[in-house]
């Protein structure tokens, strides 16, 4: 599944261990999104809550 995390991470300029703090998702997991991983959505939605987008934003065949 295509995940854009990368691509915000570095536009936006934050880490993966803030993503996680903000979000409460354990870094290892995000990082599993990052590399293909399929997220499950409570997940998904803590992280685009946190950055301020849809789920839709980060995974767009999701």
């Amino acid at each position: 599944m295509e995940c854009r995390l990368e691509q915000i991470k570095e536009e936006r300029g934050f880490t993966i261990t803030w993503l996680s703090e903000k979000s409460g998702v354990n870094r290892n997991t995000i990082h599993s999104y990052i590399v293909g991983s399929v997220p499950l959505l409570d997940k998904a939605y803590a992280i685009a809550k946190v950055l301020g987008l849809t789920v839709y934003d980060i995974w767009p065949q999701m």
